[in-house]
């Protein structure tokens, strides 16, 4: 058994129209699907969602080369403030061409927070954002890293597998 690939990352909105309309002004991402669940639905479910007396809207943003964003309306919604060191997901990122030509035109929308200027780690040029609901998203520019990720993951996979963290796929002795 493997994984094959990340399938979906899910993200809570306020408004699941407001946010798919958001998402294809900005980056083009068509809604491809969508459903509800009821009050009923989310009781049978009360060990995933622990909520109650609470329904629920979602859909599917289509990505290109086919990952998808799965966006949530609760009818009853909280708002919380994740911390980076805190146990959970931070954010999502999308990969993008023209890095300093996003930042000006998120910066120049007005309906999001542009949290950092454009970053250059590893060649890697990156900055992060919050979209209108207040979800942390990255947008990053790999340049020539995008090349060696696509094509050469696996390879390079193996080779930090077998050296550079080696200790962490040591399997443990067990005596007895």
């Amino acid at each position: 058994m493997k994984v094959r690939s990340l399938c979906h990352a899910g993200v809570t909105v306020r408004n699941l129209e407001e946010a798919a309309r958001w998402y294809w002004e900005v980056f083009r991402l068509p809604l491809v699907a969508a459903g509800e669940m009821n009050r009923g639905d989310l009781e049978r479910m009360k060990a995933l969602y622990r909520l109650e007396d609470c329904s629920l809207k979602f859909g599917m943003l289509l990505c290109p080369k086919g990952g998808t964003i799965e966006i949530f309306e609760f009818s009853k919604t909280e708002v919380a403030e994740h911390r980076w060191n805190s146990p959970g997901v931070t954010h999502f990122t999308f990969d993008v061409k023209g890095i300093f030509r996003w930042h000006e035109k998120l910066t120049a929308r007005g309906d999001v927070e542009v949290l950092t200027p454009v970053q250059n780690t590893d060649g890697n040029q990156w900055f992060f954002f919050r979209d209108p609901d207040g979800n942390l998203v990255e947008l990053m520019d790999l340049k020539f890293n995008y090349i060696l990720l696509r094509y050469l993951s696996r390879i390079a996979g193996f080779f930090m597998r077998k050296f550079q963290f080696s200790s962490i796929y040591k399997v443990p002795v067990v005596n007895d």
